[in-house]
This record gives structure tokens, sequence and C-alpha cells, in this order.
């Protein structure tokens, strides 16, 4: 989760780690675990049949992980309990090292920088995806956007899935 300084709001990203193509996100009022489920639920929803979300990785945040241990020195939360009923491993960052979640936080640096251009979210998304190049996508010499590079990264038979499932 991340607060804009561009209007205040909360924002969050399902962002796939190989092509950085934005799975799912938005701006919200509030950052609650309620909506970090129903970011990767969307994820799953649109793109689970093309390939399984096998890890999630996130900080610490209270929307992700519970940070009070109970009376046994075990700990749970809503998101780690969805993850493990969908059988996605949670991983979870370094603390106090964002370096670990690095390309988020290129993310939302971009978003930063951007996000005012677009009359709404879902317009920079797509800008973002489909529009962009990505200068950390270079497959043999020349640019990629993250949706270039998702749909050329996945294996053959996911690209079977998809077809076989329309």
């Amino acid at each position: 989760w991340h607060t804009s300084k561009i209007n205040g709001k909360e924002v969050c990203v399902v962002l796939d780690d190989s092509s950085r193509f934005i799975l799912a996100g938005g701006e919200f009022a509030i950052a609650t675990a309620e909506i970090s489920i129903g970011l990767v639920r969307n994820a799953l929803e649109d793109y689970g049949e093309i390939r399984r979300i096998r890890e999630v990785l996130t900080d610490h945040g209270s929307q992700f992980f519970a940070n009070r241990l109970d009376k046994d020195g075990e700990s749970s939360s809503a998101f780690g309990a969805f993850l493990a009923e969908n059988g996605i491993k949670h991983i979870l960052a370094g603390v106090r090292h964002p370096q670990t979640n690095g390309k988020i936080e290129k993310w939302y640096h971009t978003y930063e920088r951007s996000r005012k251009s677009f009359n709404d979210f879902d317009k920079f998304v797509n800008w973002y995806n489909s529009v962009r190049y990505h200068e950390s996508l270079d497959e043999k010499h020349y640019l990629q956007t993250p949706e270039d590079a998702f749909w050329s990264r996945l294996p053959g038979g996911c690209k079977l899935n998809l077809f076989l499932s329309r």
C-alpha cells in the first residue's frame, strides 16, 4: 500500500514480478485487508485460468500480516488465510529493507510522477501496461510494454490453457 502525494488516496496494485504488468489495483479511501484480498481475488478471476499465482510478496503492513502474536506465539491474518485457502505462498519482505519490494516501489515512483496526467486510475494503468515502454524489459534489443512482456513470457502451456478455455 502507498499513500498518494497527488490525491491522498491509498493505492495498491497486484504486479506481476516478471513482466511488471498490473493485474489488479485501485485508489481507495482507506487501506484494508479486505481490499487487499479483493485485489488478489480480482487477479485470480481475471488471470487465474492463464497461470496460477504461486506466491505473493508483501511488506509487513497490517493489511497483509498480523503483527501481534496470540498467547501461543502464533499470528494469523485474513489476508494470509485467504492466500492459504487458495494455495498461494505468502512471502514477507525484510523489515526496513525496501529493496526487497523494489519493483513495486519503482511502480509507486512512476505513479507519483505520471498519475496526474490521467483523468482516472484505470487510464493511468492502461498507459502503464500497454503504451509505455519499460526500460528494464529489454527483450533482445527492443523494448517492451509490461503487457507485451506478460504475454511473451508465458509458457506455451499457459497460452494453450487460455485458448482452450475460450
